[in-house]
């Protein structure tokens, strides 16, 4: 199969031909393989890039390939019948069979060279054989070509294609009022005619379905890249929107997606020591280990059915209670809180040492929405953000801090203990507390869970 970039001549490139054979055979299912062969065996010729451009001059080789196997299959039927007699049509069709395998030739010459030619080749070869067997042969019924002729040029390029029609046309009317009913073959050999007339509706099947099935093979194929495309679309923009916000851009791109929540519980983490440590980190080594450490938190956050906001540096974000009410919000995010942490104590540090983290978590009233264009986001703002924030940094290393709010929503399910009132920049004493773990042997399911949303 023809690769962007890649040159594919007839003669020079037939060792990469070669190679792109067994690579099309190599590791996939049978009809995987049949197809890839037949992109290889059509791309003789092709030396574009674009792969709208090869998709369209691979369509005109088959068409290509085909005629040339149904002149010289007429040649072989009309050697074995009558050569003599025949020799008119024994020429025409040996010289319109080479014309029909020279097309991947033009390819080189620009973009349509090729299907215009085997075009011009099928509309005048055919009016030859018109005015040589009479209408009586049938041999007319070769226009039926020109829908066929759609895929040589594609929708973009439709002018050409209207011109291909036309010109058919004008070659049918011509025929039917000027082309002799009788032609001289059929005086010469009348049983061949009748023979020919027969011959001349399967050859044109056979050349629809050839041209058609592969056409529908490619649509098949572009649909499920599509398909699969789509998927991968969808689970990009679920990581970084919750999915109903997703869904909701999907059905209407652009729509302002703002929502006001009373009571939702803010998480917010903080690294320990990090800065220090990655001063004398290695890029790589810096990047592969919070890499690896993002990607086992975000694991958590589905595990609990919390929703990840962003990671700001070292610092990870997360909300629970947007579509769920506001205690099994804060018990999640709380569980989270717990798994967290422990996640961080058994990972380690960048410099081999133990990793500690700070963590913070408030509940209060938030406006969410999506921002942005190029690299939009889901975000929360408003004070409870803030206080969610200040609850982190006046934390302990390895404590998870909570605010009244919180402790209220999470007894008597988790231990809460009580830290004292603390004086917090732009906030003023502050009541706190510090989660120390599950209460009881159910895990701290004592309000129950719902099953889904954030």
């Amino acid at each position: 199969m023809t690769q962007p970039g890649e040159r594919v001549g007839v003669a020079p490139a037939r060792p990469e031909r070669v190679t792109r054979l067994g690579r099309a055979l190599a590791g996939s299912p049978w009809p995987a393989k049949l197809h890839r062969v037949a992109d290889w065996f059509l791309s003789v010729g092709i030396r574009s890039a674009d792969p709208a451009v090869q998709r369209r001059q691979r369509f005109v080789n088959a068409g290509a390939i085909v005629g040339t196997l149904a002149s010289f299959q007429h040649v072989i039927e009309q050697f074995a019948m009558n050569a003599a007699a025949l020799q008119p049509l024994i020429v025409h069709n040996i010289m319109f069979g080479a014309a029909h395998l020279a097309t991947p030739l033009f390819h080189r010459v620009s973009e349509h060279a090729a299907a215009l030619w085997l075009c011009a080749a099928i509309i005048v070869g055919t009016l030859r054989v018109i005015w040589l067997t009479g209408l009586d042969g049938g041999a007319h019924v070769y226009f039926a070509f020109t829908a066929a002729a759609f895929l040589f040029f594609g929708v973009a390029h439709w002018p050409l294609f209207a011109l291909v029609v036309a010109a058919a046309f004008a070659a049918v009317i011509a025929a039917l009022n000027f082309a002799p009913e009788v032609g001289p073959i059929a005086l010469a050999a009348p049983h061949y005619v009748e023979h020919l007339s027969a011959m001349v509706v399967i050859n044109v099947m056979i050349i629809n379905v050839w041209l058609f099935t592969y056409a529908l093979v490619k649509t098949h194929r572009a649909e499920q890249l599509l398909a699969a495309e789509v998927e991968r679309s969808d689970q990009l923009l679920l990581a970084i929107l919750p999915r109903p916000i997703a869904n909701t851009l999907k059905r209407a791109p652009g729509q302002l997606v703002a929502d006001r929540h009373d009571r939702v519980t803010i998480f917010f983490a903080d690294l320990v020591g990090f800065t220090a440590s990655a001063r004398t980190a290695s890029p790589e080594a810096l990047v592969a280990w919070l890499d690896t450490l993002i990607k086992g938190f975000d694991e958590l956050t589905i595990a609990h059915k919390v929703e990840k906001i962003k990671t700001i540096g070292d610092a990870y974000m997360a909300v629970s209670g947007l579509r769920v009410p506001p205690e099994v919000g804060a018990e999640r995010l709380a569980r989270f809180a717990l798994a967290f942490r422990e996640f961080a104590e058994a990972y380690g540090g960048l410099d081999g040492g133990p990793l500690r983290v700070r963590i913070g978590l408030h509940t209060g009233p938030v406006v969410a929405g999506v921002i942005g264009g190029t690299r939009f986001a889901y975000d929360l703002w408003g004070d409870a953000v803030n206080t969610a924030s200040r609850m982190e940094s006046h934390s302990l290393p390895g404590r998870i801090q909570v605010s009244a709010s919180t402790a209220d929503l999470l007894r008597p399910s988790f231990l809460v203990a009580p830290r004292g009132w603390l004086a917090v920049k732009g906030l003023g004493e502050v009541e706190t507390f510090f989660l120390e773990g599950h209460a009881g042997a159910d895990g701290g399911r004592g309000r129950g869970e719902a099953p889904a949303g954030l």
